[in-house]
């Protein structure tokens, strides 16, 4: 988890530094914006993991009253199962004392039918005649027999009834056994998956106070981190309003010089018209001397040719070659300040690197930035690279050398 941490905090320092870089160019600037990103995605993380070990404990607690309250209720279902099993063995004895009962009625009664048959038999094969005495005492004792098999049937049915009634409890009451067990199994399966799962919960809550443990240092140094990043940038505040005051006067200066250019844009053009007329002159004037010439070939003999009178000549290129043109004034007009000053000190110096690193910490950038920054513009307007990227220290290339002498030059006159 540390490292996901890590991986994590160079990632959004990575990219939020190079957003910066690429949106304002400034290296100071892109690197406080990497540590405060840094900051920021440490602080979610940690107020989420908190947040999540806050539902993790929560979480916990469901668990264990669900817990408890599955073994209350599994208490109460074994007291019922004991309940239930106690009677159950209540009914079965009693159903075992009543089929005992049954088979000593069952013997009463096929004893009462031997008799019955026996007395019915003594009385087809007696010989004598019975006397009155003997036939009321058999009369009597066979209602006796008839009245005690009547009592043995109805006792017979009630405990057949009563028998058919305790089988049909035990077969309910062996549903619901069936049915608690079950649900014991159940809740035996239920509560497993509970201490797994509290077990789980506890491993992770471990891991997060761990990690939580080994995070506070990084805490602190961050903490720290930021507060000096604080006092850099109360430090920087005051080098800012400088370079927003040069900047602001440097863009007066610009004003001024674009001003002057559209001046000078309108005598370029005063000047082109007065070309296109000296052009349109010579060239009558070239015309009048090939007719002069044509005229003097035919009048005179052909040693006595003057040779032909030559043209004016064109003026010489000099000081006015090294005007500055459209292209140089524009690449001039999108320099930065730094930028402006990095080119002097490049343009004027054997040795720039000290006066080009004293410019970036002045503006909180760095030398090679200085460079591209140039080059870019450069390639924008004039086309080519004005700094040599492969000389060992930076200078200007030789075939604009002269040239961007000669537009400092002209750019420091009054």
């Amino acid at each position: 988890m540390f490292k996901s941490r890590l991986l994590l905090s160079l990632t959004a320092f990575s990219v939020s530094f190079f957003i910066g870089l690429l949106t304002a160019r400034d290296f100071g600037r892109a690197l406080l914006m990497g540590a405060i990103t840094v900051v920021a995605s440490l602080i979610g993380v940690a107020a989420t993991e908190g947040r999540y070990r806050h539902a993790l404990s929560q979480r916990s607690e469901e668990l264990k009253l669900h817990i408890r309250a599955l073994q209350r209720r599994r208490a109460e279902a074994y007291e019922a199962l004991v309940i239930m099993t106690t009677e159950r063995d209540q009914i079965a004895n009693s159903l075992n004392s009543m089929q005992t009962q049954l088979r000593t009625l069952q013997i009463q009664s096929s004893n009462l039918w031997k008799q019955k048959e026996e007395l019915s038999w003594n009385l087809g094969t007696t010989e004598l005649p019975p006397t009155a005495n003997q036939m009321y005492g058999l009369q009597v004792r066979l209602k006796e027999l008839e009245q005690k098999e009547a009592e043995l049937n109805n006792a017979l049915s009630a405990t057949l009834s009563a028998k058919q009634r305790a089988e049909l409890a035990v077969k309910t009451t062996q549903a619901e056994l069936n049915q608690i067990q079950a649900q014991l199994l159940d809740h035996a399966h239920r509560k497993d998956d509970l201490d797994k799962e509290i077990a789980t919960l506890t491993t992770q809550k471990q891991q997060l106070e761990m990690e939580l443990v080994a995070l506070e240092p990084r805490v602190r140094d961050l903490e720290r981190y930021r507060t000096e990043l604080n006092q850099f940038l109360a430090s920087a505040e005051p080098k800012r309003q400088q370079v927003e005051n040069s900047s602001r006067s440097l863009q007066g200066a610009i004003e001024h010089l674009q001003v002057q250019i559209s001046s000078l844009h309108g005598e370029l053009g005063q000047l082109e018209t007065q070309i296109l007329e000296r052009r349109d002159q010579k060239e009558m004037l070239d015309q009048e001397l090939a007719s002069l010439q044509g005229e003097l070939t035919s009048k005179t003999p052909l040693s006595a040719q003057t040779p032909p009178l030559q043209p004016p000549s064109q003026p010489k290129a000099g000081a006015d070659s090294a005007l500055p043109t459209m292209e140089w004034m524009n690449f001039f007009n999108q320099l930065s300040d730094s930028e402006f000053k990095a080119l002097i000190a490049i343009a004027e110096h054997t040795n720039p690197s000290p006066a080009l690193k004293q410019i970036s910490e002045d503006h909180l950038t760095m030398p090679a930035l200085l460079i591209d920054s140039i080059n870019e513009h450069a390639m924008d307007t004039v086309g080519d690279l004005i700094i040599d990227p492969s000389a060992s220290a930076p200078i200007v290339a030789p075939e604009y050398a002269e040239t961007i002498h000669a537009l400092l030059e002209h750019l420091r006159k009054p």
